[in-house]
């Protein structure tokens, strides 16, 4: 494949998986839904609290990943890439990047809107055991947000270089800003159904945390980036729980 197809930031010697039917497998309509409709099952039993709190964290690995299984057999690997030294540098300025973005983006919107806490914040107090318990949970959580985002991104992108015969730069664009909406309408729950809150502020956020993924093809870097990112604004919130 030429370099000229590939977006400047992205490393040229990889490519997305399952987009091109130059790949195998090439997502097809019924592939496509199979990931989609595992993606909703996982995210809805997550939603329900599904297995309690042991199990609950798990829901948005267990059946995105099946599918990808299903679908893709002994390529399911392909969404994942060995981590190299450079991908530190990587993950550390994106997770400075996005911290820095986080926090502009919640400013302004707390000033235009009503904006709501999220519950994982509020619902620490004070008690060590606890905040560990809940960090220990963000990480098959934040893996299954990981994946609840990809798999769409790489159908969008599947769809529009196949169906509706997009340019692959602008289908990554198309995939990479409507994956980003998507995660944060997963959110809405979250924030109260605050629609600004969820779709732009999760959603301008998300757009940074895919960077990581769309330059390395590699769902490590963008899940490393999004755990410390998590783990920071709640810890945050966990030393602040301490005081009062």
């Amino acid at each position: 494949m030429s370099k000229s197809v590939f977006l400047k930031f992205e490393r040229k010697n990889d490519d997305f998986p399952f987009y091109s039917e130059l790949q195998s497998p090439s997502l097809n309509l019924k592939d496509s839904l199979v990931f989609l409709i595992a993606v909703a099952v996982g995210f809805a039993l997550f939603l329900i609290g599904f297995g309690g709190p042991y199990v609950q964290p798990f829901m948005n690995v267990i059946f995105p990943l099946a599918a990808v299984i299903f679908v893709a057999r002994s390529h399911w690997t392909s969404l994942f890439r060995k981590l190299v030294a450079k991908d530190i540098i990587l993950i550390l300025g994106t997770y400075i990047v996005n911290l820095i973005v986080t926090f502009i983006v919640g400013s302004i919107l707390s000033k235009l809107f009503n904006v709501s806490a999220n519950p994982v914040s509020e619902g620490f107090n004070g008690n060590f055991s606890d905040a560990i318990a809940t960090f220990l949970k963000m990480i098959p959580m934040l893996f299954g947000e990981e994946l609840i985002t990809i798999l769409p991104f790489l159908v969008i992108l599947a769809l529009g270089v196949k169906k509706f015969k997009r340019s692959r730069k602008s289908a990554i664009i198309l995939a990479w800003i409507a994956a980003s909406i998507i995660f944060g309408a997963y959110h809405l729950q979250t924030y109260n159904w605050n629609i600004a809150q969820a779709i732009l502020g999760i959603g301008i956020a998300r757009v940074v945390l895919l960077y990581p993924y769309i330059k390395t093809k590699n769902i490590w870097t963008s899940f490393i980036v999004h755990l410390l990112n998590d783990w920071t604004l709640f810890g945050l919130a966990f030393i602040s729980s301490l005081h009062h």
